[in-house]
Order: structure tokens, then C-alpha cells, then sequence
């Protein structure tokens, strides 16, 4: 079975000095706690911007270049922080790419929470900062792989660390409708919805429609219904399932689940587990690139899009990011 380890730190030592922070003015967070990061933001090379959804924080990150930022503090969740990724690999507006610390202040902080800050949003920006004071921040850096989703329309890649597809977000459509507005915390959020999936896999009849995935070429291909389909950087998914791939290779872990009650069943007792291996009904495998073909809507670290059979996705991540590592103790 492959092994899943941290990649090791990036190899340098010298302090960084001018500290970026972007804040998405729409990140759950901060329309429940406007203003909450401020007292955090005093003394010397600490510089905040602010932006109000995908544009507003392309804004602030081209704002950050213009200082020559060599840290960038993502104040939002995993979309704000798609934004951030894009806004550096597609627009280029850094001739050195800054490390980046992604703070949990969004709906959905998947990304942070295995990648970077994870625990309260108040507790890891006085941890970052107080790294950052005492010049060690340069030694919890590592370099990250991000997912670029081509959607063979002209448009620019979408960049992030996780997508989904399949049965599964028509699930998780239903919650943002019923689950989200509810404004419980992110804990229950989140329990509640793999609950409500878990029941529409099991006990509803849903219209599924077939899709097509061919990891690494099409000698590797995979058609039918299923349940879901995703392609991810992360070791570690929501609610801390962590995929097993024991074949292929690559950067990015693929998986899915075929719809159909037998396989959901024989898939229960990994929901206890977390640790989620390939099996009957089950593909989990290590991918280089992967090319999906479908009609629907799909996910990108919570963010929805859609798409059709002939206009497929090519995602790939050839391309990584220096990302700040701060666990909670």
C-alpha cells in the first residue's frame, strides 16, 4: 500500500518579513464576525486587505504583489482560498511565490484544516503570528500540489485541492438548501450532510447519471453510475476520511463509489474506520492526471460548476504551492 507522508519542509531559513492578510468580507467567519482579525493585525510588516467574493480577492492578492509579500494569511475558507490559488498560478502577478497560511474562517475549511491552520480561527492566526514574530515561520513551509481542472470551454484552469462529482452533489446541493442555513457549527454541518448522503445512497432512488473517468489514459478507464467521484491532493478529506490507494501513481488520489445499496453497505464500516481502501464497487488509486466525462454539476472545494459529456475535465497537478504548517498543539 502506498504511503501517505508530509513532504518535507521547504529549505529555508531566512526570515520573511512583509505579511499579507486577504479577507473575504463573504466567508462565513466574517459576515458572522466582522472585524473579528483586526486586534490581531498591529506592529510593523503586517499589511490587511480586504476583498468581497472571487474578484474583490483577485484584487487584493495583484494588492499584495504590489508590496512584494513574502507570507499571504488566506482570511476564509476552502473557496476564498481557490481564489488565492488561481489568482497566483493563473495571473502570475509574484515573481516569488509568497508561503501561504490558510486560516479557518469559511463554511468549509478542509483545506486548511489538512494543509495548514487548523482549530479555532482566533487560535491559529496568534499561532502563525507568533511565529512569524519570532522568525520561524520559513521552517514549517512546504510545498503543496494543487488540482488545475482544464474544462475545455477557454477558460482559465480552476485551481484547488479537491473535486467531486457524481450522485454525491445533488447531496450536497440539498444541504446547502436545508442544512447550511440553519447556521449550526461546521462540526454538525458537516456530520448532518455525510448523514443526509449517507440516507439518499441507501434509501432514495435517484436518476444517477453514467460518467466516464479515465485515470493516466484510457487503459485505466472506468464507466457506469456512481455514487461518487472525486480526484483530491489531500491525504485527508472531511471528517478526516483518509483515501488508501494501493496502486498507481501520481499526486493526486482518485476515488469512487458505484451507486447501489450493496456497495454503500460494504462501504459502511470505513465511515468508522475514516480510512478508506479500494474493493467491490470501490476504486481507490494514486493518478497522474484524470480526464472525466459527464453531464452535471460538480464541486470544487465547495464551490459548484457545471459540466457536459462534450466538453470534458482534464485534472492534473503538476504545479504545487509553498503552503505554512501550523498544527495545533
Amino acid at each position: 500500500m502506498t504511503a501517505l507522508s508530509a513532504p518535507s519542509p521547504t529549505q529555508n531559513t531566512a526570515p520573511l518579513q512583509r505579511l499579507a492578510v486577504i479577507s473575504n468580507g463573504a466567508s462565513t467567519h466574517n459576515v458572522r464576525e466582522q472585524g473579528w482579525i483586526e486586534p490581531y493585525l498591529v506592529g510593523p510588516g503586517i499589511h490587511h486587505f480586504h476583498g468581497h467574493g472571487p474578484e474583490g480577492i483577485r484584487k487584493a492578492v495583484a494588492q499584495a504583489a504590489a508590496i512584494n509579500a513574502e507570507v499571504i494569511v488566506v482570511n476564509g475558507g476552502d473557496g476564498t482560498t481557490d481564489v488565492v490559488f488561481s489568482a497566483l498560478l493563473n495571473d502570475g502577478p509574484f515573481a516569488t511565490l509568497p508561503a501561504l497560511a490558510l486560516l479557518p474562517a469559511g463554511k468549509t475549511n478542509m483545506t486548511a484544516a489538512a494543509w495548514s491552520l487548523n482549530g479555532d480561527k482566533r487560535d491559529a492566526i496568534a499561532r502563525l503570528l507568533a511565529a512569524w514574530r519570532g522568525g520561524s515561520i520559513a521552517q514549517h513551509i512546504h510545498r503543496r500540489p494543487i488540482l488545475t481542472v482544464e474544462r475545455s470551454t477557454g477558460e482559465a484552469p480552476l485551481r484547488g485541492a479537491f473535486l467531486g462529482a457524481a450522485d454525491v452533489v445533488n447531496g450536497i446541493l440539498f444541504c446547502r438548501k436545508h442544512i447550511y442555513p440553519l447556521k449550526l457549527p461546521n462540526v454538525i454541518s458537516h456530520s448532518l450532510a455525510v448523514g443526509v448522503l449517507l440516507w439518499r445512497g441507501l434509501f432514495t432512488k435517484t436518476d444517477t447519471l453514467p460518467l466516464r473517468a479515465d485515470m493516466d489514459g484510457v487503459e485505466n478507464s472506468e464507466s457506469g453510475r456512481f455514487f461518487v467521484v472525486s480526484a483530491s491532493t489531500l491525504d485527508e478529506l472531511i471528517l478526516g476520511f483518509t483515501p488508501q490507494p494501493s496502486i498507481g501513481s501520481g499526486p493526486m488520489n482518485y476515488m469512487s463509489l458505484r451507486s447501489g445499496v450493496g456497495t454503500l453497505l460494504r462501504s459502511l464500516p470505513y465511515a468508522f474506520t475514516k480510512k478508506v481502501p479500494a474493493g467491490n464497487g470501490r476504486t481507490v488509486r494514486k493518478s497522474g492526471k484524470i480526464t472525466l466525462h459527464f453531464d452535471g454539476a460538480y464541486t470544487l472545494d465547495g464551490e459548484l460548476y457545471e459540466s457536459t459529456r462534450d466538453k470534458p475535465l482534464t485534472i492534473s497537478a503538476t504545479q504545487t504551492l509553498p503552503i505554512i504548517r501550523l498544527v495545533q498543539p
